[in-house]
């Protein structure tokens, strides 16, 4: 997906379920706090799994879940309460004890509330997201405990987002296959994996449309889901989209921290010059809030740089940081870590310059062999 992914932002910009799957790939822990004027939502991620739920919306209490659902009526919910308040117990212990469910059936209840209030952000599509990721302990009995794409299929399945789809897909004519070496870790129906064979058959989203057993709606919802999960792609692929990880192993040998540290501060300092030619010092404070931004998907060694005047890194300190380190065992993930700042850095020009001037960057990159 995104590769310019934010630790915080607009939901305008990116919607929920693709959030979730940058964490996912980013592999970041932590509280992703989803808000707007009306609520405030939480979703505890930890390990590349959903833990918790919480949101301080009266209409997604678990007490609203049970009436909703039908699984307790107004008479259960006024005795239960009388209970607990004579008794000083929680509500889910009156539950219990007053013999309306077993343990089994608690246990299914939450966890379904909790998978309900993660559900419903999918179809936010007004607000701000942000990922605290020094923030993801809780004191619950009952989690939750899904894996990220098990939670974007289903969630995908039982959210209505067809005017987001719309919004992301419009300008897609074609799609093609992609990652789809991830569909056997994932539970796709009937009707899901005939979508992707219809891919396969012809890249064009109108004829797939056509073909299609499914309604139009339904079907935009299965490519979006696989646009999300990268099992197709909007671009043709000689070979698949090389990533931050792959694009490091094509990068020239380096010997050391300091080595990689400075070839990477050359670029730094490039895209600085440019930022700062068109729109004066500010240039300086714009990149470092980009690279603020994605400070919780860095080692800890990069989470707190600064920078020099001339827009590279402050070497001395990072240096420090890793000079117990073995370069041959953490060069791969101190390398990860300047790529997202350089991929933080281009997307800042691209926000306030222009796609042009992205695009800029990326040729002399790519002439300099850098």
């Amino acid at each position: 997906m995104n590769k310019y992914f934010q630790i915080s932002g607009d939901l305008k910009e990116i919607d929920f379920p693709a959030i979730l799957y940058n964490i996912d790939k980013k592999e970041i822990s932590g509280a992703l706090v989803i808000k707007n004027k009306n609520y405030e939502k939480i979703v505890v991620i930890r390990n590349k799994r959903v833990i918790f739920a919480s949101s301080n919306d009266d209409t997604d209490s678990f007490k609203k879940y049970l009436l909703r659902e039908n699984l307790i009526n107004n008479k259960i919910l006024k005795k239960n309460g009388e209970y607990v308040k004579k008794n000083k117990i929680r509500f889910r212990r009156g539950l219990i004890e007053l013999g309306y469910f077993n343990y089994d059936e608690m246990w299914q209840y939450k966890q379904d509330h909790l998978k309900n209030i993660v559900f419903s952000l999918f179809n936010i599509h007004e607000g701000y997201y942000e990922i605290l990721t020094d923030n993801n302990y809780i004191e619950e009995n009952i989690v939750l405990d899904m894996d990220i794409p098990s939670v974007i299929v289903e969630g995908m399945r039982n959210t209505n987002i067809n005017k987001v789809i719309n919004n992301q897909i419009r300008d897609i004519k074609n799609v093609y296959p992609f990652h789809t070496e991830t569909i056997p870790d994932l539970e796709l129906k009937a009707h899901e994996i005939h979508i992707l064979d219809l891919v396969r058959k012809t890249p064009g989203i109108e004829k797939i449309i056509e073909a299609s057993e499914l309604l139009e709606k339904d079907t935009l919802r299965v490519l979006y889901l696989f646009l999300i999960l990268e099992i197709i792609s909007g671009k043709r692929m000689g070979k698949k989209e090389v990533n931050i990880e792959e694009n490091i192993s094509g990068l020239r040998l380096f010997n050391s921290f300091e080595e990689a540290l400075k070839h990477y501060n050359m670029k730094y300092e490039m895209i600085y010059k440019l930022l700062s030619k068109e729109i004066g010092p500010i240039a300086l404070s714009i990149l470092f809030k980009e690279v603020n931004n994605i400070a919780g998907a860095l080692p800890f060694y990069l989470k707190k740089i600064k920078l020099n005047a001339n827009g590279t890194l402050e070497e001395d300190m990072i240096l420090k940081s890793v000079w117990y380190y073995d370069f041959g065992k953490q060069g791969i993930e101190f390398l990860k870590g300047l790529e997202e700042i350089l991929y933080a850095e281009i997307y800042a020009v691209k926000k306030h310059l222009g796609i042009d001037y992205e695009q800029q960057i990326l040729r002399w990159i790519n002439s300099k062999g850098m």
